[in-house]
């Protein structure tokens, strides 16, 4: 049975893999030395190496152990060695910037052993199948403490680009950056604010922007003000094997389309795992991306963040926000203190309908839309999920249920206001709006079909015994209306064949990754893979 109101208002194994991740975090408590592949494959073009790692152009693996990283990944016999007799503490900027100014094609330059600071941005520009590398995520660390750069290493434009086994540790704004490439690869690298979470800390840890052809794996982001693993306004990704711990977003796919996130921890953020569409960007809008096979944990720290991710409310497990065509499937919603998932379109946060012409028009016109539709939400299991639920966005939800209803905070809700108002024709002026291109990707403003809805199937309340006493039932929630001042509330038990959300949509394809010539991803080297078999 649906119960409903108005509120007046303006299997899982995985956790034993979660525990031992955890233990090799040992940077201050933070950085993860060689998580092992899946099932030991070989990523790019890569060696048989250490725990199954990978290898970007790896050679067969050398005797000598000063000429392997820790994850198995062996320096090709003409690499370039920047400062290979440095001392920890020495500052090795000058000796940087002269190995990096115009790296012939091809070239792997590797970074000294042990502990070191920089003084400015690294920066590097055109890179054509670049190796940038240290000797390990624990083994080489760069501290950006106190430079006198935004960034602490930068890539602008540039062609198959790998980036590896050392850390950045204190940036002033964002760890590594990567503008306008096709082909990143990053992998066994650090991005760490030590300490508590704060504003003043840098804002994205590993940071792949307006490119192509991205593979972002076994990485560690820590203390970020605004995103650990953020790609935006980017095409074919895949965001796997990686610990995101203690930033405001742990992953964050922005505005990007052909995105798969699988395999991941997120732990200790303020929202776990974040997708988003936002307007007024170069890339209007994303789409087809799947969020499936992580560890969603715990993520309960208290908003630091500004801008777009300063929405997020504590305790978010998962936030799809004002994006379409998402699925999100066999995840492990643990201990995250609002909701596990929360699915909202952008009258959320901007309830003003009658200003998004005005304000947004432009944006519109290229195609970015405040709602979200064909989300696909199955087999996940929620547990613990509701028991401090809070943030600005979700104020006067949380009262409607909590307070007027006297229920736990859905740990499935959807914000559904964006259907609302399309079904009731109140927005249906704003197709005017949508340029062609739009338009043949099927963005508009007409009444929702089929194909266009939030649905909800198979997923498991997995409160214990015990946790059932403290958390007695995981709800399904629905907020919608014709009238963002007057939202109606709806809610469900999680269980047998619930009403609420209660349709399937067709599966997302897979995304693919294309790097020096190899394929990765659930059609490429993950093929037989568990995740990628769900």
């Amino acid at each position: 049975m649906i119960n409903s109101c108005i509120f007046n208002k303006q299997h899982w194994k995985k956790s034993l893999l979660v525990s031992a991740i955890l233990a090799t975090l040992t940077i201050s408590g933070c950085a993860d030395d060689a998580i092992d592949g899946a099932n030991g494959i070989d990523g790019i073009q890569g060696i048989d190496g250490a725990n199954g790692a990978d290898g970007a152009d790896g050679k067969n693996a050398t005797a000598d152990p000063s000429m392997v990283t820790s994850s198995g990944f062996a320096f090709p016999a003409d690499a370039i060695f920047v400062q290979p007799f440095a001392v920890d503490g020495e500052d090795i900027t000058d000796e940087l910037v002269l190995a990096l100014f115009e790296v012939p094609a091809g070239a792997t330059v590797v970074l000294p052993k042990g502990n070191f600071t920089v003084s400015e941005t690294i920066a590097i520009a055109a890179a054509d199948n670049f190796t940038l590398t240290g000797y390990g995520i624990n083994e080489t660390t760069l501290d950006f403490t106190n430079s006198t750069g935004d960034d602490g290493i930068r890539f602008e434009g540039g062609i198959n680009i790998a980036i590896r086994d050392f850390s950045v540790l204190e940036a002033n704004k964002n760890g590594i950056k990567v503008v306008s490439a096709n082909g990143v690869y990053i992998a066994y690298t650090g991005t760490i604010w030590n300490g508590p979470l704060e504003e003043d800390n840098g804002a994205y840890g590993l940071y792949p922007l307006q490119s192509q052809n991205i593979l972002i794996e076994h990485n560690y982001a820590y203390g970020s003000a605004d995103a650990g693993v953020y790609v935006g306004q980017s095409n074919n990704i895949v965001i796997r094997d990686n610990v995101a711990k203690n930033n405001v977003a742990g992953i964050e796919i922005e505005n990007s389309t052909m995105a798969d996130v699988y395999n991941n921890v997120a732990i200790g953020n303020t929202g776990g795992i974040l997708a988003f569409d936002l307007p007024g960007l170069t890339q209007a809008y994303g789409g087809n991306i799947r969020i499936f096979n992580n560890e969603v944990i715990a993520n309960n720290a208290e908003n630091v963040g500004s801008g777009a991710v300063g929405i997020v409310p504590p305790g978010t497990g998962m936030l799809i926000f004002s994006v379409s065509d998402v699925e999100i499937y066999n995840n492990n919603f643990t201990d995250n203190e609002t909701s596990s998932i929360e699915i909202a379109s952008y009258f959320l946060a901007n309830d003003d309908v009658s200003a998004y012409p005005t304000t947004y028009g432009a944006t519109m016109t290229d195609g970015w839309s405040p709602l979200i539709k064909n989300i696909n939400i199955h087999g996940n299991s929620i547990s613990r999920s509701g028991a401090d639920p809070r943030g600005d966005l979700v104020t006067d939800i949380v009262a409607g249920y909590t307070l007027m209803l006297g229920q736990t905070m859905p740990a499935i809700l959807y914000g559904g206001v964006g259907e609302s108002l399309s079904n009731a024709g109140v927005i249906a002026g704003f197709n005017a709006l949508v340029g062609a291109d739009a338009l043949a990707d099927g963005v508009n403003y007409d009444p929702y079909l089929a194909e266009d809805l939030v649905c909800a199937s198979g997923n498991i309340d997995n409160n214990s015994a015990a946790s059932s006493l403290e958390f007695p039932e995981v709800n399904i929630g629905v907020v919608y209306t014709a009238n963002p001042a007057s939202p109606a509330l709806a809610y469900e038990t999680m269980q047998g064949n619930s009403n609420l959300l209660s349709c399937t949509q067709p599966r997302l394809a897979p995304a693919v990754v294309t790097f020096r010539g190899k394929k990765y991803g659930c059609l490429g080297d993950d093929i037989a893979t568990l995740a990628c078999a769900l």
